[in-house]
């Protein structure tokens, strides 16, 4: 048992490890980072260093090509100049993972997200967030290609694989073959954070809210119509960074809509910010066409906004009976959904409700109760 005074030694990944603002796999990784403090482990970072003048040139193939690299250890872990660069660089130059020696190397490395590097005299555990550049990917720029070359290879390096969702661990077993004891879901620690002030001309419930990459995945044209198809006399605020068009043909088409007099396009925001929206909010609406966890969906539960989720895939798995599901490719449906969440009262506590409740399951101490079960099996 982990209580049982003995320390453990466990490595993660280090890059932009105290970073809040960031992507949903940098907010893993700060999650994941302290879901380790809570536990009687010693935790050490695995990095690429910090001085900028020494990190070897792009174009070091010699050190690509390398098979087997040394690391530098001190006193919060190992680093190796340009090691992420140099292991995305020797994949692509020859398919194969990047072998680290680490003095006194850790019983477990746990990588915050498949990564073409295996450390010698560890278990590595990798987290899966999703596979959409395999089941559909129309609906990301990552190429299908490499992620099939690498999760194959990890397949073999790995000890174990941990997802964020069962969607996603169903999907890893039957795309490759990996044993159920192999697999687990661990979900992730969901914190939405200290809320900040809200953007300029928006107020507490005033406004619906999708929140994410602008992109195909995250069915945007469809829910533009339906926001328009709706007439709620609630303003859209879709707010994140551009991401992946399927086409030019509906990247115009989404970019005509989001210029409508209630539709506010905001770009990435600070965490503060995001809270802000999300918290303010009347409702947040997610139908995406494909997820791998849904983190919006959660952080509205948390901080009791009613929510509408996709009726299919992780997006359905994550939010339960606590969100109001919809078939993702009915405009019609998700219209009437928006309708429902922004005028029907008994709908909106009932969902609010449930979300409380069910965002617990998603919280830090069960996230770290999740990791310190499955760490057990490899002491």
């Amino acid at each position: 048992m982990l209580n049982d005074g003995r320390v453990r030694r466990i490595a993660v990944d280090a890059r932009n490890i105290e970073w809040r603002d960031g992507t949903g796999i940098a907010r893993y990784r700060a999650g994941l980072a302290a879901a380790l403090s809570r536990l009687p482990v010693e935790l050490r970072l695995l990095g690429d260093g910090t001085d900028a003048d020494a990190r070897p040139a792009w174009r070091d193939l010699s050190r690509s090509l390398r098979a087997h690299h040394p690391a530098i250890s001190d006193r919060r872990g190992w680093h190796l100049p340009d090691l992420y660069r140099l292991a995305q660089r020797r994949f692509s130059l020859t398919g194969s993972l990047l072998e680290l020696t680490l003095p006194e190397p850790p019983a477990i490395v746990h990588w915050s997200h498949p990564l073409p590097i295996h450390v010698r005299g560890a278990a590595n555990i990798y987290t899966v967030h999703d596979l959409i550049p395999i089941t559909a990917p129309h609906l990301t720029g990552m190429s299908r290609r490499r992620h099939v070359r690498l999760l194959r290879n990890l397949a073999r390096a790995a000890a174990h694989f941990v997802t964020v969702s069962e969607t996603v661990g169903h999907e890893l077993r039957d795309h490759f073959g990996i044993a159920d004891a192999q697999t687990s879901c661990c979900y992730q620690a969901v914190d939405p954070g200290q809320p900040g002030a809200l953007p300029a001309g928006l107020t507490q419930g005033g406004y619906l809210l999708a929140l994410g990459r602008v992109e195909s995945r995250k069915n945007i044209e469809r829910l533009l119509r339906a926001h328009r198809r709706a007439a709620v006399g609630l303003p859209l605020v879709i707010a994140g960074p551009d991401g992946h068009w399927a086409s030019p043909s509906e990247c115009a088409r989404v970019h005509a809509l989001l210029k409508a007099p209630d539709v506010m396009r905001l770009a990435w925001q600070h965490d503060a910010t995001v809270a802000a929206l999300v918290g303010g909010a009347r409702a947040v609406l997610m139908p995406s066409l494909a997820e791998g966890f849904g983190l919006p969906v959660i952080e509205a539960m948390a901080m009791s906004v009613p929510t509408l989720a996709a009726s299919t895939g992780a997006g359905a798995e994550i939010a339960g009976d606590a969100a109001l599901q919809v078939d993702p490719n009915d405009v019609d449906a998700i219209a009437d959904a928006i309708r429902r969440l922004t005028r029907d009262a008994d709908l909106r506590t009932r969902l609010i409700r449930r979300g409380t409740a069910r965002a617990e399951l998603f919280s830090a101490n069960c996230f770290t109760a999740r990791l310190a079960a499955l760490y057990e099996r490899f002491w």
